[in-house]
């Protein structure tokens, strides 16, 4: 019996939960596979007719879009490749289209990072005699210091926090947990912050507003763009951090591989993009490389 193109990806939505991908995931693949049986045409209601020529029409369709980036271009194709993927696996499909269905170059885009004179300014725009203030400069602090990513942050628990060990337990993509280490500049946050915040017992959400509600991304956005007013930078956002991060953890002296765990990427390639801008020799360990540290570091040896 024949599977329509809509029972599919219902089936492999459903799949997705199995696997324990994150809502975020599940919600990625259901809106461009629904992007995609909107554009095949009514012929091609069962999943057995779809073919190369049309996975290659709606490439097309989508590259010709002014609106879109090359990069949300290849983001909609790679939900795309990987449905039909497993409709080949579990034989809705008699031929394989991914493997001749690549995946279209993107433009690179040029990493953007802070500069140590805007770290500076940024860390030094929190009132920190406010709970409010102490909270912000410590998510800032493990989001620039650690590479975290805003949802990873937001979603801490209090349990998961290490401070005398040195490191976070952060469930990144996929729910996939890993070991993140922080510098000393960010326990110091961490000890200052949780003093101040009573948020309870270890399945607590670390961060929290001074009625102990968890912090939502809406909160975040308010507070980048009072930021951004504050510091009078303007291109200043969470991945910033992030991106910041790590390319000043190489620059320090941190290896890529090192760098790689500590970000939660799958592939060094999404790494090696922070190459380019270091010159310098890499090495392993990390309490040398905190980019905290380091920066306040040199503007109190610059004050000496």
């Amino acid at each position: 019996m024949a599977v329509t193109v809509k029972n599919a990806i219902e089936e492999f939505l459903i799949e997705q939960q199995i696997r324990g991908n994150s809502p975020r995931t599940h919600e990625y693949y259901r809106q461009n596979l629904g992007r995609f049986a909107l554009f095949l045409p009514a012929e091609r209601k069962y999943i057995d007719s779809v073919s190369l020529a049309d996975c290659k029409g709606y490439y097309l369709r989508l590259a010709c879009n002014p609106a879109l980036a090359s990069s949300t271009v290849q983001t909609y194709i790679r939900a795309v490749r990987a449905f039909l993927s497993w409709c080949f696996e579990q034989r809705y499909l008699c031929q394989n289209i991914p493997e001749r269905f690549k995946l279209p170059k993107a433009k690179r885009k040029a990493v953007d990072v802070l500069t140590d004179s805007e770290v500076l300014r940024l860390f030094s725009s929190f009132d920190l005699r406010t709970f409010t203030g102490v909270r912000n400069y410590c998510l800032c602090a493990l989001m620039y210091d650690s590479g975290l990513r805003l949802n990873e942050a937001i979603t801490l628990e209090s349990g998961n926090v290490h401070i005398a060990e040195g490191y976070i337990v952060v469930d990144g993509k996929g729910n996939k947990q890993r070991l993140v280490p922080i510098g000393l500049q960010s326990k110091k946050a961490l000890l200052r912050y949780t003093a101040r915040a009573a948020t309870g017992h270890d399945k607590t959400t670390l961060f929290v507003k001074d009625n102990l509600i968890p912090l939502r991304k809406s909160t975040i956005t308010n507070m980048f763009r009072k930021l951004k007013k504050q510091t009078g930078i303007s291109r200043l956002r969470p991945h910033l951090l992030r991106h910041t991060f790590a390319t000043r953890y190489l620059r320090y002296g941190g290896d890529i591989y090192s760098l790689q765990q500590i970000l939660g990427h799958t592939s060094l390639e999404m790494v090696k993009r922070y190459l380019h801008l270091i010159p310098e020799n890499l090495v392993v360990s990390f309490a040398p490389y905190s980019p905290l540290d380091n920066v306040l570091r040199n503007q109190k040896s610059q004050r000496a």
